[in-house]
């Protein structure tokens, strides 16, 4: 992986944090993704049903969180979980806005909007693959599952202050 994919993916990223913070859940594709994923993947250390553990300090995903939050402007960490084929994982980030890719494969993704005062909800439901990074606001839920195989993710929790 060249420094220039590293750039153009990050860019990509900060483009749509740009542009869709706190305004509702969005899909990137970012440039050189493929490239850049197959890094990352290479240094994966999360294992199916252990939980979110924090990305080892000098891996690429915890690089990738510090470049991230240096182009931003506010704090990124990054966290690893696999998750198991056949089960769900629900995500839940109440004050903090994510950013989950998958490494390799894919899972159905559904995103939870916050309730309105009548108590209804609305969702968007994609198919999250490699190369492709879901935005959920603060507040959001989301659940993964229907993954046909082991699912490495990565999670990035942005904190930006409002």
């Amino acid at each position: 992986m060249s420094a220039t994919d590293w750039e153009v993916f990050l860019r990509d990223i900060a483009l749509c944090l740009s542009a869709y913070q706190d305004r509702g859940p969005a899909v990137v594709w970012p440039e050189r993704a493929h490239t850049v994923l197959r890094g990352l993947c290479e240094e994966y250390g999360g294992e199916a049903g252990t939980g979110w553990r924090s990305a080892p300090l000098g891996t690429r995903a915890n690089r990738l969180a510090a470049d991230l939050s240096r182009l931003m402007g506010y704090a990124v960490d990054a966290f690893e979980h696999t998750l198991p084929a056949g089960r769900a994982l629900a995500i839940e980030h109440r004050d903090t806005a994510v950013l989950i890719f998958s490494l390799r494969g894919g899972a159905r993704f559904r995103i939870e909007r916050p309730g309105s005062p009548d108590g209804e909800r609305g969702g968007i439901e994609l198919r999250l693959r490699a190369g492709e990074i879901f935005y959920v606001p603060a507040g959001h839920t989301c659940m993964l599952d229907d993954a046909s195989a082991d699912c490495p993710l990565l999670l990035l929790a942005l904190h930006a202050t409002p």
